[in-house]
């Protein structure tokens, strides 16, 4: 081959070679740059969810503060029962009854499920019917999240009830341990306890339940209403 044409021939493969590297590099750095975007995209969103979070925390925080030292006594045809809450624990919980009780909610209401020896359940707003079979199946519109936290359910705590879905979150159905069942630990929302009044919760433990409506009192245990204080 003519030297000429050869040299040309060398440098056309060249050309090629360095045409198809660049061309390499050009979709290399393209995909890098997508990479870096979507990684930028990435930063901005867990950024954002981790604000949102820490602005939720500063809402619950307060909320929390404002509820330190709040008791509650509920008044019942069989005594009173004075409790102190755990907002620093369940400060959802805590604002959601303490509001309820401030709103007259639980007002003519029943402890409307009693079993001695584990615990005396009411808060049901059906309760203030005749119909007694609806007692247990009431409550709010809305649920609240549940706050699950390590208090032993122990003599005299405070718990929220709730159905067996817990996804379904809890609603305004409460309970006082009478009993210990540690298999309510972190399953159920404690969120006070009783502070003076355990000889009333242990007298409504052990009251006459009806023969036709398993664990309901014989006689209503009524609510009268529950006055909260500091």
């Amino acid at each position: 081959m003519n030297p000429v044409n050869l040299l040309a021939a060398i440098l056309l493969i060249a050309l090629a070679s360095i045409t198809l590297i660049s061309c390499g590099n050009s979709e290399e750095l393209e995909r890098l740059q997508r990479s870096k975007t979507e990684l930028s995209d990435e930063k901005r969103e867990l950024e954002q969810k981790i604000e949102d979070l820490m602005t939720t925390r500063k809402r619950i925080d307060f909320l929390a503060g404002q509820m330190d030292g709040i008791k509650a006594t509920i008044v019942t045809n069989h005594g009173d029962i004075e409790l102190a809450f755990h907002p620093d624990r369940a400060p959802i919980h805590t604002f959601n009854f303490v509001t309820r009780a401030e709103s007259g909610f639980y007002d003519g209401t029943k402890f409307h499920r009693v079993i001695p020896g584990f615990m005396i359940q009411g808060g049901d707003p059906n309760s203030r019917e005749d119909d007694r079979r609806l007692y247990g199946q009431g409550g709010p519109v809305v649920a609240i999240p549940h706050e699950f936290n390590d208090t032993r359910h122990e003599p005299g705590i405070l718990s929220m009830a709730r159905v067996s879905d817990k996804s379904r979150g809890a609603g305004s159905q409460f309970f006082i341990m009478h009993g210990a069942n540690p298999g309510l630990d972190n399953e159920y929302t404690a969120f006070g306890e009783v502070t003076s009044g355990m000889d009333v919760v242990d007298a409504i433990a052990n009251v006459q339940t009806s023969s036709q409506y398993r664990d309901q009192p014989e006689e209503h245990v009524v609510i009268e209403r529950v006055e909260v204080f500091r």
